[in-house]
């Protein structure tokens, strides 16, 4: 062992002294030339983010962008170009490069990869997102790849010990000089940027973050999603203009409610398919049978027709912050997820609090996992009582690329109905039709398939992803007929969060945007069949109309104020107060108070446990694969069998020990727990 280890060290040394040697050659070109180094290093740089961002191994896309878009062009080199000129004030100016430059390589990297995986972009927020991400990388990436990228990342810090430690230091450091250059560069990027936004070519309202990596560039979008975020505050924002504006908003209420006195109150559903639309509009694509004929049933007997959503490709969480907010994702930072922002510290109105001040309870469901984009936080925040994940559901069937089939709602959405007596809000999320969409044949036997794509990857996508919809639309004819069978008044509304990613264009749709999904609204109560094009951050209000509710700041101003005169305008403002200002639309105090959120709807029961040779065997109801058995609170190793049997070791369950079960999400956090139970109470059992 220790002549192993010598040779390490020996090997270390070796390494370490022809870094010292490259070193000082570099260095010594460094410290005569550092500007002209630094915009070499970031006109290449660009290239190489460019290039991964824009997906092509050769270089039309850059000549293209640096063409048609030279302003930005140069732009994103300047930049990069601050980035690298840190390094004039520094003594460890060529492990700074190193540092810079990892730093740039690491965004270009995954950016391609999500580019690759999710259709959209790497942003500043999705680090944010890290923690909520790492729970479902498997869905995403094989278990090679997940292990070659921790591999790169230890080799990485590895190398950058190792550069820290030999790399040659600058021996003569003019710091003053290095700290006027500088200052001048900073000074000139900032008028550059003062200038860039007064004649429009740079801009921080970004609806499309896809379009805008594009036009834009890599650096500039990643930096502008850094720095931009929430909602600016509005130049004539005050009290008086607030309560103008309620005001206004109430006089139409009161006008409302002369008009038609009577409220009703039936179950409301909403259920938020994943990447769902009609497949049927893609032009030149068919099917060998409509993959959407339940969808397409209810579409013509209800009223029904196109959602315009905040986002393409992915995105699922503000296509569901839009629709139980009322707030419009126009008027916040570019590529905000307020999940991951506000709504970590903020609570505020949604149609939870709307509805729960008429009465209802309020449920969330999701056959994800609870902490995926902070549900289970942010759920809390909106003021929901109960939050059914895949943790606490029994699962069954599951896709060719691991997620959860949907035909597990029904029976969640039923228990959320079945919990109460009185009425209920239901929102649920939708995960089977999740990418990422294989390129080669995964299902056998296919119950749909495709003809008209001539490229036989494109066409694997498609079928995978035709077969869910199809699947996914058995859930939908199911989840109606169970609602025809309740003695209860109900609405349901069924539609997508966005479209997949599939490289659809507007052109490539018979109904021209990219941006819209289908919609239903499906009821028994005789509703008149009304169809159109509807907002998502307009959903709910247009809903709650229909039964005469008009509380709430959101849903109210949507009710009266749609389509008039400032309308976008006074939405901001309103926006803006709620969630950033002073709360003038409450007398500035929130009313909103985070729920003590209860995951699942039915309770963990352990009636009985018995041993074996070597194992003890715990009986009870509604355990699922995360439940964890935890003796005297401490979590030992559980086998799952079924709903009803948990195994664990003998040798970690011993006579008149307490012992309860727990639901674990793998955050972890504990999300719910049985009672206590002492095994061999009585030493009888």
């Amino acid at each position: 062992m220790g002549t192993f280890l010598e040779n390490i060290r020996q090997t270390g040394r070796k390494i370490g002294s022809t870094l010292k040697r490259i070193g000082l050659v570099i260095v010594d070109k460094l410290r005569k030339h550092p500007i002209l180094c630094n915009i070499v290093i970031s006109v290449l740089m660009t290239i190489i983010l460019e290039t991964l961002g824009r997906q092509r191994a050769d270089f039309s896309s850059i000549f293209k962008f640096a063409d048609e878009r030279t302003k930005m062009f140069l732009y994103s080199i300047l930049i990069v170009f601050l980035s690298y000129s840190i390094v004039l004030i520094v003594k460890r100016r060529l492990f700074t490069y190193i540092v810079v430059t990892l730093l740039w390589s690491i965004i270009g990297i995954v950016n391609w990869m999500m580019l690759n995986t999710r259709n959209t972009p790497f942003t500043y927020v999705d680090i944010t997102l890290l923690k909520s991400v790492l729970p479902v990388m498997s869905n995403y990436f094989t278990p090679m790849e997940i292990v070659s990228m921790g591999a790169l990342i230890l080799i990485a810090l590895v190398l950058l010990v190792v550069a820290f430690m030999y790399l040659p230091m600058e021996k003569k450091l003019k710091r003053k000089k290095g700290f006027l250059q500088l200052a001048v560069i900073c000074a000139a990027f900032s008028g550059v940027t003062a200038l860039g936004f007064r004649t429009g070519d740079l801009t921080d309202q970004i609806h499309n973050i896809l379009l805008a990596f594009n036009d834009y560039g890599t650096s500039y979008c990643f930096a502008i999603t850094a720095l931009k975020n929430g909602i600016d505050k509005p130049s004539n924002y005050s009290q008086k203009k607030i309560d103008s504006i309620m005001k206004e908003t109430n006089q139409k209420v009161e006008e409302k409610e002369k008009a038609n006195k009577t409220v009703k109150k039936p179950n409301i559903i909403f259920v938020q398919l994943e990447s769902h639309f009609d497949i049927t509009q893609v032009k030149g694509v068919k099917f060998n049978k409509d993959p959407l004929e339940n969808f397409h049933k209810y579409m013509k007997e209800y009223s029904s027709g196109q959602l315009s959503m905040p986002s393409y490709g992915a995105g699922t969480a503000n296509s569901e912050f839009e629709v139980i907010t009322g707030m419009n994702l126009d008027h916040f930072g570019a590529a905000e997820y307020p999940y991951k922002t506000v709504l970590q510290d903020t609570t505020t109105e949604s149609m939870a609090t709307v509805l729960k001040e008429q009465g209802y309870s309020a449920h969330a469901i999701h056959n994800n996992s609870a902490a995926f984009y902070d549900r289970d936080l942010v759920f809390s925040q909106l003021g929901f009582d109960t939050f059914t994940t895949k943790e606490t559901m029994n699962i069954k069937k599951w896709t060719e690329n691991g997620w959860a089939k949907d035909t597990v709602l029904t029976g969640c959405i039923n228990d959320a109905l079945d919990s109460t007596d009185n009425q209920d809000y239901v929102y649920c999320i939708s995960v089977q039709g999740h990418g990422d969409y294989p390129t080669t044949e995964i299902i056998e036997n296919p119950e749909i398939t495709v003809s008209g794509i001539k490229d036989e990857a494109l066409r694997n996508k498609y079928t995978y992803y035709a077969n869910q919809v199809y699947q996914m639309d058995q859930f939908v004819g199911d989840l109606v007929h169970s609602l025809e069978k309740r003695n209860e008044e109900t609405i349901l509304v069924m539609y997508g969060d966005h479209l997949p990613s599939l490289s659809i264009e507007d052109e490539d749709l018979t109904y021209g945007n990219k941006y819209e999904t289908s919609y239903f609204i499906w009821d028994n109560m005789g509703l008149k069949k009304e169809d159109g094009v509807i907002e998502a951050y307009d959903l709910g209000a247009e809903i709650l109309d229909k039964c005469n509710i008009h509380n709430g700041v959101m849903n109210s101003f949507h009710q009266t104020r749609k389509g008039t005169k400032n309308y976008q305008e006074d939405m901001k403002d309103l926006q803006y107060d709620m969630l950033y200002g002073k709360q003038y639309v409450w007398d500035q105090k929130n009313p909103f108070q985070a729920t003590d959120l209860t995951f699942g709807i039915k309770d963990i029961e352990v009636s009985k446990a018995y041993e074996t040779a070597d194992s003890v065997f715990i009986v009870g109801n509604n355990f699922t694969n995360y439940a964890e058995v935890y003796v005297d609170d401490v979590q030992v190793n559980t086998t799952y069998h079924n709903e009803h049997l948990l195994e664990v070791s003998k040798a970690d369950l011993q006579d008149g020990d307490t012992f309860s079960v727990s639901i674990v999400s793998k955050a972890p956090r504990v999300l719910r727990t049985s009672k206590n139970y002492i095994y061999k109470e009585n030493s009888g059992n």
